[in-house]
């Protein structure tokens, strides 16, 4: 008997969100190891149309999900180092990103009890630009999410995250939050947005103060904002034109 629709976890360490229901379909987002979904409704074969916790809809394979069964204990954990080992864990490694809980010296993900196999997980102590530098050499992944590949606003997003703050998943929305900040005026961990020539928002990194820019673009890296522009660190070539800034410190958590 097929279970009813309703709230479901996420057990393995990072599955792909689908435009439609295929795998043939594009990848716009991912769910992470212990994240929730709402079921929205079920398509052909194994697929479901989910919602996460920030409103991003897409469809997924049921069989990658396990219903919520019982009331979560314990405090929430973003893991902030790139993979780390766990015990009774699919696959034995969780990605940066993934969602545990910690209730004394119990460890879950979802509702499986884990164990650590290394350093105890550990809230991010610092500033959305000191952990996007950690990321750096992470390959460019569309619709990527996590320490295992990422895209612009996953990197952005990712980096919110583990500090607490929840922001909008996609680069034009995440450009609607925040303080808006001139050019003159930014400062590290002010986000940085870029247009194309139709002035839409398709770009988005950090700033790290120092006229860097931390982004996602092959893979993670720090190139240089000359004035309007973002320029290629290796060759000095303009890679993005610059649409303006946001300041997202003191924004709820």
């Amino acid at each position: 008997m097929e279970r009813p629709l309703g709230q479901a976890w996420a057990f393995l360490s990072h599955v792909p969100l689908r435009a439609e229901a295929s795998d043939r379909s594009e990848c716009v987002n991912e769910v992470v190891a212990g994240e929730t979904v709402a079921e929205l409704s079920l398509g052909s074969g194994n697929w479901v149309e989910v919602e996460l916790p920030d409103g991003y809809r897409g469809w997924m394979d049921r069989r990658q999900l396990r219903p919520v069964t019982s009331r979560w204990v314990g405090r929430a954990v973003r893991l902030s180092e790139l993979s780390s080992a766990w015990e009774n864990v699919a696959g034995g490694w969780l990605p940066a990103g993934a969602c545990v809980r910690q209730s004394g010296s119990t460890w879950f993900l979802g509702e499986d009890e884990v164990r650590p196999l290394g350093n105890m997980p550990a809230t991010h102590e610092g500033g959305m630009a000191d952990w996007a530098l950690k990321m750096k050499g992470v390959p460019y992944h569309w619709g990527g999410r996590t320490g295992w590949g990422l895209d612009c606003s996953g990197l952005v997003s990712l980096a919110a995250a583990v500090g607490g703050l929840h922001v909008p998943r996609d680069a034009a929305q995440q450009f609607q939050v925040g303080l808006e900040v001139a050019l003159e005026s930014i400062q590290r961990d002010d986000i940085a947005f870029f247009q194309n020539e139709k002035g839409r928002i398709t770009h988005v990194g950090i700033c790290d103060g120092e006229r860097g820019v931390i982004h996602a673009s092959g893979e993670v890296r720090v190139d240089l904002l000359d004035g309007e522009v973002l320029r290629r660190h290796e060759d000095g070539e303009i890679s993005h034109r610059l649409a303006g800034f946001r300041r997202w410190s003191g924004l709820n958590s």
